[in-house]
């Protein structure tokens, strides 16, 4: 495997790795909040505002390491129906779409993440968040999903991992 794919490996498993230290956060934020209001102690007022950028961040900064195991969603019927040659076509096919639509929602994303990182603008909540914080994880997730998905090639790789025969009739 290529230093390349080495490192865009290993970036989407630190992302990954950070989106799990971020779910630790939350269970240690919940069970506080919980505990903290059954036993009359101080609420954090700041804790459902916290769970909920976090688990968007969570969701983009898991994408790149899900294509890499292939633990993305996908429908497998109609390739059990065709031919070899046709399946790899149909395979690259959407390959390249998963890639393109991730590339360009990175792109989309960080003209977002730039406009309101220019215009300084914050949401207010139980506490200000800045606009662009929001927005930070998006084009990251994004770009890196789409590498994956186009690293498939160079790899060898099925889009599906096993072959659709396996997953017939399941």
């Amino acid at each position: 495997m290529s230093a390349s794919l080495r490192i865009l490996d290993a970036i989407s498993l630190f992302l990954f790795r950070l989106a799990c230290l971020l779910v630790l956060g939350i269970v240690l934020v919940v069970t506080y909040d919980v505990a903290s209001r059954n036993l009359g102690l101080p609420t954090a007022v700041w804790a459902v505002n916290s769970v909920e950028y976090a688990m968007l961040y969570i969701t983009f900064l898991c994408l790149p390491h899900l294509v890499l195991t292939r633990g993305h969603v996908c429908v497998e019927i109609v390739l059990t129906y065709l031919p070899a040659k046709l399946r790899k076509l149909w395979e690259a096919g959407l390959q390249i779409l998963s890639a393109a639509i991730c590339l360009y929602l990175a792109w989309h994303t960080a003209g977002a993440f730039l406009e309101t990182l220019t215009d300084g603008s914050y949401e207010v909540r139980a506490f200000d968040m800045p606009n662009w914080a929001i927005y930070l994880s998006m084009p990251v997730g994004f770009f890196f999903g789409g590498l994956q998905f186009l690293a498939f090639f160079p790899r060898g790789q099925s889009f599906f991992g096993a072959p659709p025969e396996a997953h017939a009739g399941v």
